[in-house]
């Protein structure tokens, strides 16, 4: 059965049955995984005045994020977490959510919290290493993709970023190195060549 039938049948259950929780809640996973995220919302919304549970808040907020409403994501994963403060989708998330508001600090914190758990999650120093260069801090930015690379060696991303801080700080030669890696990784990646 495709997704969209799948979200037709559901969508016939829960006129059957208006009240079902999980119909409902499995419903708007599907719709925003198929990038129906209005319709999404509507359903997500409506579970939040029928119960306080986290996945409908932490859903809420990855609905609210792609649709580039950033602050409501940060209240959603914020609900999420009042209700089930070990997520760790949540904290990550509302990382990436503060990255984005540019309130660094506290997407620090977020990503840290996750390291103490996950202290091998190539993603996390990622985007910490992301939050530090956009603060300009070179140096923390450096470790972070550093130890990227170390777990992931194929994140081009962080190679990318490596590359910059190398040109930055006046070692062209290790630039040109993180520069070709990333051209190996990714040979279509245009920038790298701009680089």
């Amino acid at each position: 059965m495709s997704k969209l039938d799948k979200i037709e049948e559901l969508q016939r259950l829960i006129k059957e049955n208006t009240q079902d929780f999980q119909l409902r809640r499995q419903l708007a996973v599907l719709l925003i995984d198929c990038g129906f995220n209005e319709e999404a919302l509507k359903h997500l919304l409506y579970l939040s005045k029928m119960t306080q549970d986290d996945g409908v808040y932490y859903n809420l907020g990855i609905v609210y994020e792609k649709m580039k409403n950033f602050k409501k994501a940060k209240e959603a994963y914020k609900k999420s977490l009042e209700l089930a403060p070990n997520s760790a989708d949540s904290i990550y998330n509302l990382g990436l959510v503060l990255t984005e508001l540019q309130e660094y600090e506290e997407a620090i914190e977020c990503f840290n919290k996750i390291l103490k758990n996950e202290p091998n999650d190539s993603n996390t120093y990622f985007n910490l290493g992301l939050v530090y260069f956009k603060q300009k801090d070179l140096q923390n930015a450096f470790i972070n993709f550093q130890k990227t690379v170390q777990l992931n060696d194929s994140d081009l991303y962080a190679h990318f970023y490596l590359g910059n801080i190398y040109k930055e700080v006046g070692k062209p030669n290790n630039a040109k190195a993180e520069f070709k890696k990333v051209i190996q990784i990714s040979p279509d990646y245009s920038w790298a060549y701009f680089n």
